[in-house]
């Protein structure tokens, strides 16, 4: 066990011992981050100061080439600093609900042309008489530099009403570009001065409060993954953009090797999507890679926290406070096997498919059944899509990405809102569904595949094109088409059906 005072000598340490790593793993696509924090032996998080390698997934040391194995230390100054390989999965930026007025800190907001992200908190900008500002990060705000001063901002964001002058709250003002080259990033961030007609309130929604000298602002939240969540300091996002918080420098606090040492501070937040929740300090002075539409992006400085956030939080500010446990449920095994298999990043819509589930898909007759159906064959899913992965050519994962990235837009817009009426099946989505099932063919036996091909000509003979998300949800709730499905499913021989 290691005394305060060690965990402060060590810090320096630990980043020459970091920076030396980084030289050595950065073009490893494995390796996605380093930092100052304990390790972990057993599954007990030691109290000991080390350098922290995070990986996208841990592989044993035996199947390493000698080269892209990270050793268990590394010397500096005549001191052995401790390592640590800890697997996170993918970092992704965290933008993605109804509107509010006042507008607050915590709530949805978004750039014009992105889908939306969270409202920080309320700012004075420094360089403009000290005029009310909203903070939030520029991936949310300024659309990943692809902006230009004087757009408008949104609340809620795009995603989660259509805009109109309505939802209209503020103007872009000033961000700080991310650059893709491969140089350090500080900050992902941005503000807006809001309109002279908006209405705003100077709190947070949920149980926490806006950032005060009793619970100071520590971190701006803007990328996470599905073990951990990432935020710039505050510091540097007060000095770089040229605010400051609207009770001052004292409404803010820096961390340090104290906040870091086991169990680590505890944080607190109010987001978009996972409203409050709460976490732990992991790690500090730490280099991550993120992954944005626009590129991969690397980012120095940062500080990591237990996972406390998913898509849609990004811009949340993290203060100081709470009891440190997280809040909310990760995702599902499903989610992140099929992320693994095809390289889409399914877990960082976890919030948004598990909120279409519960409060729609759940409330049809073919919807349960497939819930159910899905969990009661968890275990030979899991152990098939193991044996299937080193199976899958790149092209068939470059076919999945592009789906996504073509689709994607819309049927998270549909998940969230089935009501919506801009949105159809269109006939260009169902050529492609089936050809990503024929592909998928492949790996499946003979009478799986041909269940398939007899549900795809079924749901073509229901007229399934030019269908709203509500028509659909219709369709599922049709006893015949759920008594065929089921049918199609016993001929496999291979599923377990939840009604026996």
């Amino acid at each position: 066990m290691a005394g305060p005072e060690e965990w402060r000598r060590a810090r320096p340490l630990v980043r020459q011992a970091r920076d030396q790593l980084w030289r050595r793993f950065r073009d490893d696509p494995n390796v996605v981050g380093i930092g100052f924090g304990p390790p972990t032996r057993g599954g007990e998080v030691l109290d000991t100061p080390a350098c922290i390698v995070r990986v996208i997934r841990k592989v044993p040391a035996n199947q390493l080439a000698p080269s892209r194995a990270v050793p268990r230390s590394v010397e500096i100054e005549g001191t052995a600093i401790e390592t640590d390989v800890v697997e996170t999965g993918v970092y992704y930026p965290y933008s993605f609900t109804a509107k509010e007025r006042p507008a607050m800190g915590g709530i949805s907001v978004g750039h014009y042309r992105i889908t939306a992200g969270t409202l920080g908190c309320l700012v004075k900008d420094l360089r403009d008489g000290d005029r009310v500002s909203i903070l939030s990060n520029n991936h949310v705000l300024a659309n990943e530099n692809a902006a230009a001063v004087g757009d408008p901002i949104h609340q809620p964001g795009p995603f989660d009403m259509p805009i109109s002058p309505d939802t209209r709250i503020a103007a872009l003002t000033r961000w700080e570009n991310i650059d893709f080259s491969g140089a350090y990033n500080r900050i992902d961030a941005a503000i807006a001065h809001l309109d002279d007609n908006c209405v705003v309130y100077d709190d947070m929604k949920s149980d926490m409060t806006r950032p005060t000298v009793a619970q100071p602002a520590v971190g701006l939240l803007f990328a996470g993954s599905n073990a951990d969540t990432i935020l710039n300091p505050i510091g540097e996002v007060t000095t770089r953009l040229g605010i400051e918080m609207i009770y001052g420098e004292n409404a803010r606090s820096p961390l340090t090797a104290d906040d870091v040492r086991p169990p680590g501070a505890p944080v607190q937040k109010t987001g978009r999507t996972t409203e409050y929740t709460t976490g732990r300090v992991i790690a500090i002075d730490q280099i991550v890679t993120v992954g944005y539409d626009a590129g991969n992006a690397t980012f120095d400085g940062q500080i990591v926290t237990t996972a406390m956030s998913q898509g849609g939080d990004s811009g949340s500010v993290v203060c100081r406070g709470g009891d440190g446990g997280t809040r909310f449920l990760l995702s599902c095994p499903f989610l992140s096997t099929a992320e693994d298999l095809t390289g889409v990043p399914f877990t960082h819509e976890w919030m948004s498919i598990s909120y279409a589930r519960d409060k729609y898909l759940a409330t049809t007759l073919v919807g349960r059944w497939l819930i159910d159906t899905l969990y009661l064959n968890e275990n030979t899913a899991m152990m098939r899509s193991g044996e299937v992965r080193p199976r899958i050519p790149d092209s068939d994962r470059a076919f999945a990405q592009a789906l996504y990235s073509q689709h994607g837009g819309d049927m998270k817009l549909v998940l969230m809102n089935p009501d919506r009426t801009d949105i159809t099946v269109s006939e260009q989505f169902m050529n492609d569904a089936e050809e990503s099932l024929e592909r998928a063919s492949k790996y499946l036996l003979p009478e799986e595949a041909g269940a398939v091909q007899q549900t795809m000509a079924l749901v073509r003979e229901r007229g399934i094109v030019g269908m709203t998300g509500r028509q659909l949800l219709t369709l599922l709730d049709d006893p015949e088409l759920l008594r065929k499905l089921k049918e199609f499913a016993a001929g496999t021989g291979a599923l377990k059906d939840p009604d026996g």
